[in-house]
């Protein structure tokens, strides 16, 4: 698959390198474009380097790894992001004592408001870069969950085979509005992370146990407190 990753930060360096290692064709596009040459030198396999516009018209299926920048911006023309594919992996920035406040509006919301010739994914966003140090087989051992969410079924399962690429456990999280729990899980992700100590390979599984053979608890009742 064709991918245009937008800005070679680290989690964009990441990704772009694990999916260049898994086969895909990747240019690393970025404003300053003697660094994105650098990241694509540094990962080998094929990747290109050049403008946001020149990624964006690459790629069939887009990374934006920046807020301080919609889509519609990073590209000379529209035309660039028609129909692409594009993959949203951002969080707000972490406020002072970790109080995050409510997310009222996704960053994914926003860059499909912006981009609405796109389809908009959220994938992602709840790892940090170091994470990707390990390779697919030792993450696909660990069942680490990738969480996706977005309106366009087809989008999502474009983007549930690239997470499977790298070892993620795909999961819907159903539609773009479900971004704003990814974005709130995020947060917490980055509390344990940062605040708790347990450090940037913390990660949650897709683990789930089977049902037990008998009920000893008197199963389930309706009830409005439940």
């Amino acid at each position: 698959m064709k991918i245009g990753i937008l800005e070679s930060g680290n989690m964009g360096r990441a990704l772009g390198a694990r999916w260049a290692a898994a086969g895909h064709q990747v240019f690393f596009g970025g404003r300053d474009q003697a660094k994105t040459g650098a990241v694509a030198e540094f990962v080998g396999r094929g990747t290109q380097s050049g403008s946001l516009h020149e990624a964006a018209a690459f790629g069939d299926v887009l990374l934006h790894t920046t807020r301080d920048a919609m889509p519609s911006a990073m590209t000379s023309s529209p035309e660039a992001l028609t129909g692409k594919i594009l993959i949203d992996l951002n969080n707000g920035p972490i406020p002072e004592g970790f109080a995050y406040p409510p997310i009222e509006q996704s960053f994914t919301e926003r860059l499909q408001a912006d981009s609405p010739q796109t389809r908009v994914v959220k994938a992602f966003n709840m790892f940090a870069m170091e994470l990707f140090e390990h390779d697919a087989e030792t993450i696909a051992e660990h069942q680490v969950a990738a969480f996706i969410a977005g309106d366009s079924d087809e989008a999502k399962a474009t983007v549930s085979k690239l997470a499977a690429d790298l070892g993620f456990t795909p999961v819907d999280a159903g539609p773009t509005r479900n971004a704003r729990l990814l974005e709130s899980m995020g947060d917490f992700i980055r509390y344990l992370m940062i605040a708790q100590g347990m450090g940037p390979f913390t990660a949650i599984s897709a683990v789930s146990l089977p049902a037990t053979e008998k009920q000893s608890l008197g199963g389930r009742h309706d009830s409005k407190f439940s």
